[in-house]
């Protein structure tokens, strides 16, 4: 029995290796000539002024290209859908000095949606003119003011998607504004690494006081729900780490915030760095708050990119 049995096995193993073998060799990805899916779609038979029109003729081409709108930072023009949900209704990043606006897209109003602005004025001044670079396949150049007109007329009958759907202005979760810290109670905040990178913590601060700036479009800050900090020397990992209390001031403190505007502070905790991180090591830090309309929300988040989650977080040096 056990001869037979051994037999039996080693056919079984030889059948499944010479299936292997010929999956393997008609295996379709191995072909060496496989080339990328190409994008069907008929620009000529889009609509002018339409969602999809603007998006396949315009942010695509002339946005979305290497180290702009690819992804590396919102709003994503990569896609159609990205594309729409990171411009409408979104909160914008970099405000005017006067900080006239409240959305990159305004549906209704192009005149308040900095989308506009961007295209049209150097907005503080030093950012430039959108778009900063035109890949070869753009038509920008030539384009340009019949493509202002489509967009700014696509804002104002509305801001449709590509389905011809208007979009609902929701309630959105509440957003970062600024994280800045002190040592040993000194007003001057403390600097941080190249490119707004980790706070750069003294190696004999005992008593370091971190703040955060937090806004929404709803619930006062001051009644903000949930409230806490964690802190770990892994950039992604908080698993284990538990949740501590942040502070919420009465009175507002006014300091820098992420683009170099003053912003108010409420939230803040006091720590010993020393608890937190070793010389040289890292402590990131992410915060949980919620508002009447929303779950609770992470800031920054498992999802966040790498150079937000670098700006929370503090390191100490000599």
């Amino acid at each position: 029995m056990t001869k037979h049995f051994s037999i039996l096995l080693a056919v079984a193993f030889i059948a499944i290796m010479m299936s292997c073998k010929d999956e393997a060799k008609d295996n379709p990805f191995n072909d060496p000539n496989l080339q990328e899916p190409v994008d069907s779609v008929n620009t000529d038979t889009l609509t002018q002024g339409t969602f999809a029109y603007l998006h396949y003729k315009v942010f695509r081409p002339t946005c979305a290209n290497s180290g702009c709108h690819d992804g590396t930072f919102e709003h994503d023009l990569r896609t159609i859908e990205s594309a729409y949900n990171t411009l409408v209704y979104r909160p914008v990043v970099k405000n005017d000095p006067s900080n006239s606006y409240e959305f990159r897209v305004k549906p209704g109003n192009a005149n308040e949606s900095v989308l506009m602005n961007r295209l049209t004025v150097d907005i503080d001044g030093q950012s430039g003119i959108m778009p900063l670079s035109i890949d070869p396949e753009s038509d920008w150049s030539t384009m340009e003011a019949t493509y202002e007109d489509h967009i700014r007329n696509w804002i104002n009958n509305g801001a449709l998607d590509q389905f011809g759907s208007a979009p609902s202005a929701g309630n959105r979760e509440p957003q970062m504004l600024g994280v800045v810290a002190f040592a040993d109670g000194s007003s001057t905040s403390l600097p941080r690494g190249a490119g707004n990178g980790p706070i750069e913590v003294p190696l004999g601060t005992q008593s370091l006081e971190i703040w955060i700036a937090f806004e929404d479009d709803d619930t006062p800050v001051s009644q903000l729900g949930v409230n806490e900090i964690q802190f770990s020397n892994e950039i992604n990992d908080f698993a284990s780490s538990p949740s501590e209390s942040l502070n919420i001031a009465s009175q507002a403190v006014t300091a820098e915030g992420y683009f170099g505007d003053p912003v108010s502070y409420r939230h803040s905790i006091t720590i010993d760095p020393a608890q937190y991180a070793n010389l040289g090591e890292f402590s990131y830090f992410r915060t949980t708050v919620q508002d009447n309309a929303n779950p609770p929300s992470e800031i920054p988040n498992q999802g966040s990119f790498q150079y937000i989650k670098e700006y929370f977080a503090f390191t100490r040096v000599p």
